[in-house]
């Protein structure tokens, strides 16, 4: 039987090789736009906006750098690091718009695709819990509960949507961001509570002076 021929192997392993080569760098840069955009976000709770702003730019720079790859490779997308960089990347950004802005960006600002997007978004509740309870400790209860209302309306609008379930991870992400929306609403509620009570006897003990 008839054996392959030398120079048919020869440009196999070549592309093999080329092939090899682009995966690597190409998990190399998704591990850079995610760390970069995991230290936007950190430094964005710590206020300073500014450098988080130029962080984002870094991690957007590196996610152009893997469209360039991606090009002659499109199967490496679904790639677990590269699908992890998208959605870490839009979770930066949701956050950032938030706190600039103080309203939810659309899909097209965020500039990733659909998947990363909502994934991205079921993370991104994990966040506004944070700030929420921020909030709360600040005494902003008015605040607090448009945080508190913000991820109900995420969850509630992303598990409407028909076949989400086919993405991967997805069940699981919803299922920790309804825990999480659970326990920020129970904890808004019961703030507000114990700040009512106080101001109530606040008022009370004020009247009993006046008397």
């Amino acid at each position: 039987m008839q054996s392959l021929m030398r120079k048919d192997l020869e440009k196999i392993q070549t592309d093999l090789e080329k092939y090899d080569s682009i995966r690597e760098k190409m998990l190399e840069v998704s591990r850079l736009a995610t760390r970069l955009s995991g230290m936007a976000i950190i430094m964005m709770h710590r206020g300073d906006l500014k450098k988080a702003e130029e962080t984002l730019h870094e991690a957007e720079n590196s996610l152009r750098e893997i469209e360039r790859l991606l090009k002659g490779n499109p199967e490496l997308r679904s790639t677990g690091n590269i699908v992890v960089a998208y959605q870490e990347y839009a979770e930066a950004k949701l956050l950032f718009q938030v706190i600039q802005e103080g309203k939810l960006p659309s899909l097209k600002r965020v500039g990733v695709e659909s998947t990363p997007y909502i994934l991205g978004l079921l993370d991104f509740i994990g966040e506004l819990r944070r700030m929420t309870l921020n909030f709360l400790r600040k005494g902003s209860a008015i605040e607090a509960e448009k945080m508190l209302k913000l991820m109900e309306n995420i969850y509630e609008d992303l598990i409407s949507l028909n076949h989400a379930a086919i993405i991967p991870m997805f069940r699981r992400k919803a299922d920790i961001a309804r825990k999480i929306v659970e326990t920020t609403r129970g904890d808004v509620v019961t703030e507000i509570r114990r700040m009512s009570l106080e101001k109530a006897i606040r008022g009370l003990e004020k009247k009993v002076r006046e008397k």
